[in-house]
């Protein structure tokens, strides 16, 4: 009886041990596997077949063209898809907002709330507001949609609107102050603080221009707040309180095509004033394919379109949207590596995303531009280009990751990069005013965003190409010989490990 325990006992170990071994083997092809596909990965970045070193006339700061000289104190221009600064008179500098704050409260509006949802207007809504302020002459316990509360609040620039929506959406004005700060950063506003929803003056609610373009970019996004920014007049239907429709009346010039102030292209903005902030004025228009965004802080009176007029003007008559994968050939179908994995059955490619612009002035060739990579794989993201003409960012390229399952054998698709992975700043100052500064905000000083110099060079079919370059057969080479020394350590650890296990199962077997 024993004996029998025994030797079932053996035969157990036995059938376990053979188990794991095996199991050994399938996870260490597995290794091998992502071992295969991560040398293919870094391979991209040391080169292809018939890539060579490049050299290119980088430009200089002088290249970009000069802006124009505004009668505000602070402004800024840039284009909404890419988010590239084309001008900069102190966009960093902290600033009294006014009523252009209402363009966060509509866009928190657009993304909380149903356009059929009823606001009810509270006493504290209603005497929140002095004589004088913008208002739609609301009422206490006055109903009204979302809907007619955007149109009065973007038209109309009514406060008592604003607020209505704020304590609609949060519960209160502190709580909705809460959301719009959180928001702001999210949408890439990072010197900005709002204490209200509507722009009244409080000393602790200030905005940088470069922000407001910001957060005006996010809004932009919703085409629900394009048509309100782009209408003339709204009427509001009588309602609870309301005994007579009321009429919502656009109060930015440039929208109106009657006005003097008209612009052709236009989409919508925001006006504010205050005696703090002075006159503000957030505008965007399109053109050609290209939006563009201009802000405009502490001006005066009609000063402000003239501003933004010459802004425009300035971006749309020497800049242009230039499509990325049609203009760097690195990750192109015909400059790449393929190499066959036996252990996966999936195919992975790397690109450029066919949607990525970037945004030069029309004087600029994409063979001047430098680039910086940042790897930073992702789900569907490989890495990220960023791309310099001379000292400024024009603009950012995905290079995307997918990923085909089913095949028997995989196919890992890979291409060549020549830049380094270095970061660069988002916004750039292109500005070229030395006007004098005003503070207003106490305690809260401005701060000049910033950028480092890329090192590195981008290939493609336009790029003066140095004398040297490597021969055919080499890359392909090398990632044999390291595909076979990685291949050999492996084998070499798994019988190594095998040894132990077998040594293991005698030792107890005796």
């Amino acid at each position: 009886m024993i004996l029998v325990v025994y030797f079932t006992k053996l035969d157990y170990i036995k059938i376990t041990m053979e188990l794991y071994i095996r199991s050994e083997r399938d996870q260490m092809k597995k290794i091998i596997s992502k071992i295969l596909i991560v040398i293919l990965l870094i391979s991209s970045c040391i080169g292809t077949i018939n890539v060579a070193p490049v050299t290119v006339n980088a430009a200089t700061k002088t290249n970009w063209p000069k802006g124009p000289s505004i009668y505000g104190q602070t402004g800024v221009l840039i284009e909404a898809s890419t988010g590239t600064v084309l001008y900069d008179k102190k966009c960093n500098k902290k600033m009294y907002p006014a009523s252009i704050t209402k363009i966060m409260t509509a866009l928190l509006t657009i993304e909380n709330c149903k356009m059929d949802e009823m606001v009810t207007f509270s006493d504290a809504t209603i005497h929140s507001i002095q004589y004088g302020d913008a208002n739609m002459g609301c009422s206490v316990g006055e109903k009204m949609t979302v809907k007619d509360c955007l149109y009065a609040l973007m038209l109309q620039s009514a406060n008592e609107v604003a607020t209505a929506l704020g304590e609609h959406i949060a519960g209160s004005t502190k709580n909705f102050a809460e959301m719009m700060n959180k928001r702001a950063k999210e949408a890439g506003a990072l010197n900005t603080h709002f204490a209200n929803a509507n722009g009244l003056h409080d000393p602790n609610h200030y905005v940088t221009a470069y922000d407001m373009a910001m957060i005006t970019r996010a809004a932009s996004k919703y085409s629900v707040f394009n048509d309100i920014v782009n209408t003339t007049t709204y009427t509001i239907k009588h309602n609870n309180k309301r005994k007579t429709d009321a009429t919502a009346i656009q109060r930015h010039k440039m929208v109106w095509p009657t006005s003097g102030y008209y612009y052709d292209g236009i989409i919508g903005g925001k006006t504010g004033f205050t005696d703090q902030s002075g006159t503000t004025l957030v505008t965007y228009a399109k053109r050609n394919g290209m939006t563009l965004i201009a802000v405009v802080l502490h001006s005066n009176g009609t000063n402000v379109y003239k501003d933004t007029k010459e802004l425009l003007d300035y971006g749309f008559n020497n800049f242009g949207l230039q499509n990325v994968s049609n203009n760097d050939k690195r990750f192109d179908s015909d400059n790449k590596v393929t190499l066959q994995s036996p252990f996966c059955n999936t195919t992975d490619s790397i690109y450029i995303d066919k949607t990525s612009n970037i945004v030069l002035p029309k004087t600029a060739k994409f063979s001047q531009l430098t680039s910086d990579v940042k790897f930073n794989y992702t789900k569907d993201s490989f890495a990220t280009i960023t791309y310099k003409y001379g000292d400024k960012s024009v603009g950012t390229a995905k290079v995307v990751y997918s990923s085909d399952s089913g095949k028997t054998d995989s196919t890992v698709t890979v291409a060549s990069t020549t830049a380094s992975q270095q970061t660069t700043t988002a916004a750039n100052n292109t500005g070229n005013n030395k006007n004098s500064e005003t503070a207003v905000a106490k305690n809260n000083s401005g701060k000049d965003s910033s950028n480092k110099e890329s090192s590195t060079t981008v290939s493609n079919k336009n790029s003066k190409k140095s004398s040297f370059k490597l021969p055919g057969f080499f890359v392909p080479l090398v990632i044999v010989i390291i595909i076979i020394v990685v291949v050999v350590l492996v084998l070499i650890l798994t019988n190594k490990r095998l040894n132990q296990i077998r040594e293991s199962k005698r030792n107890r077997r005796y």
